[in-house]
C-alpha cells in the first residue's frame, strides 16, 4: 500500500509540472443583433457577429523551456442568427496557425490575420464602422490571409514590429492568376501612456482572381489615438491604389466615457476615390457613425450602432446592396457575451 501510495504522489507530481507548463483554453463570442438597413430597398433583419464575430476556438501554449514556448490558435467563425458556419463555410475560418516564441519574438505559421488589420482595429472593425464600410483593402480581402508567415517582435522601446509573408491562394501555375492572394505586409505600432500610434504598409502581388496578368495592389493606413480619460480621440489615413485614382479615406472619432459602464462614440469620415475612376468622376462618400456600448457584466454587454453613408454619383458604399449616387444607412440593436 506504501509503494502504491508514493506512486500515485508521484504520478499526481508529474501531472501538476504538465498542467503547468502547458495550457488550453476554449473560449469564444456569440453576438446577435436585430437591424433596419437601407440600401436598394429598406430590410429588417436578425444578423449575427455585429460588434464581434461570432466565433469559438481554442488557444494554448506549452512552455519548452529555456524561454521558449510554442503556441497554437484554432478559432471557427460562425452565424448565430442561423446556425452555419462563417467565413465560406470553413472550420477553422478566423484564424488557425501554430508557432515558436521566446525574448526574440514569436514565428507563426498559418491562417492569420493581417498586420493591417491589426493596426484597423484601433479604429474599430466592426460592421458599421467606417473602415467596413469603405473597402479598405487592409479590413476586407486580406483582413486575414491563408499560408502565411508572420514574425511578431518583442516590445521595443514600446512600440510592436510585425512583418508578414503570404503564399497566397495555392494554385497551378498555368493559371493566369497563380500570383492571387500573395503579399508582403508589416506595422509598428506603439503604445505609451495615453498614445497609441500605428502604422501599417501592405503590398498585393495580385488582388484579383480573375483576370489574366498581375492586378498588383499597395496601401498605407496609418492610425493616432489619444486617450484622455473622459475621452479618446481618433484619427486615421488610409491611402491605396485602385484602377486609375488612389483611394484616399480620412476621418476622426471621439468616444466618451458615460458613468463606469457604457461607452458613446461618434465618428465622421471622408473616402475620395471609391471605384478609382478618373479624377472627373463622382465617386467619393461620406460616412458618418453614431455607437453606444453599455456592459452588463465582464462578459456580456448591449450595444446599439448607427451609421449613414452619403453617395456621389458614382459612388455605392453602404448596405443591402446600396445603389451609385443614393445614401443608404444602417440602425441596430445588438447582445454580445463573451465566454
Amino acid at each position: 500500500m506504501k509503494k502504491h501510495a508514493i506512486a500515485l504522489a508521484a504520478l499526481g507530481l508529474v501531472c501538476g509540472v504538465a498542467s503547468a507548463q502547458s495550457s488550453v483554453t476554449l473560449y469564444g463570442v456569440v453576438d446577435v443583433a436585430l437591424e433596419r438597413v437601407k440600401g436598394a430597398t429598406s430590410l429588417t433583419r436578425v444578423t449575427s457577429g455585429q460588434q464581434q464575430g461570432s466565433r469559438w476556438g481554442l488557444r494554448g501554449t506549452e512552455d519548452l523551456g529555456g524561454g521558449m514556448k510554442a503556441t497554437f490558435l484554432l478559432e471557427s467563425g460562425f452565424n448565430a442568427d442561423v446556425g452555419t458556419l462563417g467565413q465560406g463555410g470553413r472550420l477553422f475560418g478566423r484564424q488557425g496557425y501554430v508557432g515558436l516564441g521566446g525574448g526574440w519574438g514569436t514565428v507563426r505559421l498559418g491562417r492569420q490575420y493581417t498586420p493591417m488589420d491589426d493596426i484597423a482595429g484601433i479604429i474599430g472593425t466592426k460592421v458599421y464602422d467606417v473602415v467596413s464600410v469603405v473597402p479598405i483593402i487592409g479590413n476586407g480581402d486580406y483582413n486575414r490571409v491563408d499560408n502565411a508567415i508572420t514574425y511578431v517582435s518583442p516590445t521595443i522601446s514600446n512600440t510592436v514590429f510585425q512583418l508578414q509573408y503570404s503564399l497566397g491562394d495555392e494554385r497551378v501555375s498555368t493559371n493566369p492568376s497563380a500570383d492571387f492572394g500573395k503579399q508582403v505586409s508589416g506595422h509598428a505600432l506603439y503604445a505609451q501612456g495615453p498614445w497609441t500610434l500605428g502604422l501599417s504598409l501592405m503590398q498585393v502581388a495580385d488582388a484579383d482572381g480573375a483576370l489574366a496578368g498581375k492586378q498588383g495592389r499597395d496601401a498605407l493606413l496609418f492610425v493616432g489615438a489619444y486617450d484622455f480619460g473622459p475621452v479618446k480621440l481618433t484619427g486615421y489615413y488610409d491611402v491605396e491604389d485602385k484602377a486609375v485614382e488612389k483611394l484616399k479615406l480620412l476621418g476622426v472619432a471621439a468616444a466618451f466615457k458615460v458613468g463606469q459602464n457604457t461607452v458613446v462614440s461618434v465618428g465622421a469620415a471622408q473616402a475620395k476615390n471609391v471605384n478609382g475612376s478618373a479624377a472627373a468622376a463622382s465617386d467619393d462618400a461620406k460616412i458618418y457613425t453614431l455607437q453606444a456600448t453599455h456592459n452588463l457584466s465582464k462578459r456580456t454587454a448591449l450595444y446599439g450602432h448607427v451609421t449613414s453613408v452619403s453617395n456621389d454619383a458614382a459612388s455605392a458604399l453602404g448596405f443591402n446592396s446600396p445603389v451609385a449616387g443614393s445614401s443608404s444607412n444602417g440602425i441596430q440593436v445588438g447582445i454580445r457575451h463573451r465566454f
